[in-house]
């Protein structure tokens, strides 16, 4: 009878499994279709001449990661905004596109709340600026609101224009990065964090093990935003005028400005409503705009072909076998690149906070290979850091941003023992049964950790930690192990500071890894081709359902000890 019962349940579950599954195919199909038919009508109503338009709020990505463009069910169903801005590769193509274009007159920034770090502002501004000087075409900056960081990027515009009235302001209040603390609460309900990390300035777990920022933690983040500040601060003066004194001051005086306010202290030139302002670029006898799209203009940039190319691999998110960045899926794209007799060279883009050892080991592996065969440049975005410079140390050059976030050379893992919370709060228990040895529950979270386990996490966490040294100081050719360690120990840098501590080689953008790239490999002639290709719809959709039944069987299992001690570091929050 059981066993009847047991089939009927697993039939039952089979038939709504497979609806569930076939429903969102069905949907993820009709929305597919409907993406890319809006997709080609932009592209059939794009002009022959007009402006290049650069939306930019919402969240800022290296490079489009799926074939289909994003389509958001959230917003088809409330009408809100469905579209991403143009990620920094299209931006990168279409500004170049457009300097030597007879049909783009010029560029339009239209600001909003703009989620990017500050480097990759950095990069863009830098792209503005050549666009500007090769070019002399004019570009706009719009906005109804600017932080201190879209207004960074406004500052590159020849002419800035505000929305008028009440809503409208300039936040200039400066920068924070704030961190919440939890020591407290998992006290309360009899929660105790088991801390293994290598070095004082590795801080990720102080969220955990703290009731405040312990003071390395709190120097390096000091240093960091005074760095990101003081570098915003000198490129607003030098471009709109305004006295260094004043911007400073003003941070104490004001929390924001009004857009009057903005206009009487040189922030903005013009303010009028939006759609006031456009009317401008709308064509004789049209009713929209003449707007080129970044998109549109990128593929045009990027039917150049040759034999000699350059390759880009982009390496965005957390590293790990869960994550954005695996190294089943990265490895053997490195791999293939290097057996490529037509790619010459390679760069590496990374905005990565870290993640895994194992994969980020194995990513790094495939990188020194790669190496030994062909010139391999590292461009850092917006941060590189612990596992993110660990894939990046074996580069034969390393270009960095001022304000890219680098460093954070040491290892860390966390597990929080919750065995007084289930007896004390929840009144459960466990028992278990040992089969082979005394720790065949290594670090089991549900009882108390041995000190000879404990022992054993930190000693393995100590050899990750030198494994790390030794790959820095081969791929960086530190003169030793300590001089290494000195600048390690979890510590984060700027750009500017890990140029001056070796970590990087120069400071610059991904144009300038590409320069360095082609010039290792004496190319003069190149065209530039960038991965990983982008996912179709069903890999996307294979991809998550993978994810799923991974994370269901985690759930499941026993408690176990970490399959890969992780290297982190907590990103740094600034607004």
């Amino acid at each position: 009878m059981w066993r009847f019962l047991r089939l009927l349940l697993a039939l039952i579950l089979a038939f709504f499994l497979t609806m569930i599954i076939g429903g969102v195919l069905i949907v993820g199909a009709l929305f597919t279709g409907i993406a890319i038919k809006a997709s080609q009508t932009r592209d059939s109503d794009t002009p022959k001449e007009g402006w290049l338009y650069l939306p930019l709020a919402g969240e800022l990505r290296e490079y489009e990661r799926e074939a289909v463009p994003s389509f958001s069910i959230e917003g088809f169903i409330w009408g809100s905004p469905t579209r991403q801005p143009p990620t920094m590769e299209e931006m990168r193509k279409a500004i170049q596109a457009a300097i030597s274009s007879d049909k783009v007159k010029g560029i339009i920034l239209h600001l909003g709340a703009l989620n990017a770090r500050p480097a990759q502002l950095q990069q863009i501004g830098r792209w503005l600026l050549t666009f500007k000087q090769k070019s002399n075409k004019p570009i706009y900056a719009y906005g109804d609101y600017f932080s201190e960081l879209t207004y960074y990027l406004a500052a590159y515009a020849d002419t800035i224009i505000m929305y008028p009235r009440s809503g409208a302001s300039l936040e200039w209040n400066g920068f924070v990065a704030e961190g919440l603390f939890f020591k407290k609460f998992l006290q309360k309900w009899g929660i105790k964090p088991r801390l293994f990390r290598t070095g004082s300035y590795k801080s990720a777990a102080e969220s955990f093990t703290e009731e405040k920022y312990s003071e390395e933690n709190r120097a390096q983040q000091v240093a960091l935003l005074e760095d990101i500040w003081g570098n915003i601060i000198d490129t607003i003066a030098y471009r709109r005028r305004i006295p260094i004194d004043s911007l400073r001051r003003w941070t104490d005086s004001r929390i924001f400005f009004s857009s009057a306010e903005a206009r009487s202290a040189g922030f903005v030139d013009t303010l009028l409503p939006w759609h006031a302002w456009i009317r401008r670029f709308i064509p004789k006898g049209k009713d929209k705009p003449a707007f080129i799209e970044a998109k549109q203009l990128a593929r045009e940039k990027s039917q150049k072909s040759s034999d000699n190319k350059v390759a880009i691999i982009y390496a965005e998110g957390g590293i790990g076998p869960e994550d954005d960045i695996q190294a089943e899926n990265l490895v053997p794209v490195i791999e293939k690149l290097a057996q490529d007799d037509k790619v010459k060279a390679v760069v590496l883009r990374v905005n990565s906070p870290g993640g895994a050892v194992l994969d980020s080991d194995k990513i790094a592996e495939a990188l020194r290979s790669l190496r030994a065969n062909k010139p391999f440049i590292v461009s850092m975005s917006g941060v590189a850091a612990s596992g993110g410079y660990y894939i990046s140390a074996l580069a034969n050059k390393i270009v960095a941003e001022p304000t890219t976030i680098t460093g954070s050379i040491g290892v860390i893992a966390l597990l929080l023992d919750y065995h007084e919370l289930l007896e004390k709060y929840a009144e459960l228990r466990s028992d278990r049964v040992y089969v082979g040895g005394q720790y065949a529950d290594f670090m089991n979270p549900r009882r108390e950790a041995r000190p000879e386990e404990e022992q054993r996490l930190q000693t393995e966490i100590n050899q990750i930690y030198e494994e790390f040294l030794s790959v820095v100081k081969e791929g960086r050719r530190f003169p030793s192990r300590d001089a290494v360690h000195a600048i390690a120990q979890g510590r984060v840098w700027s750009g500017v500071d890990a140029l001056d501590k070796g970590l990087v080689d120069t400071l610059g953008g991904v144009e300038t890894a590409i320069a360095l790239a082609a010039q290792a490999a004496g190319l003069s002639d190149f065209s530039v081709e960038t991965y990983p290709e982008p996912m179709s719809i069903f890999e996307r959709f294979f991809k998550d359902i993978q994810q799923a039944q991974a994370l269901w069987a985690r759930f499941r299992a026993p408690a176990q000890g970490p399959a890969t001690f992780q290297m982190y570091w907590e990103e740094l929050n600034i607004r």
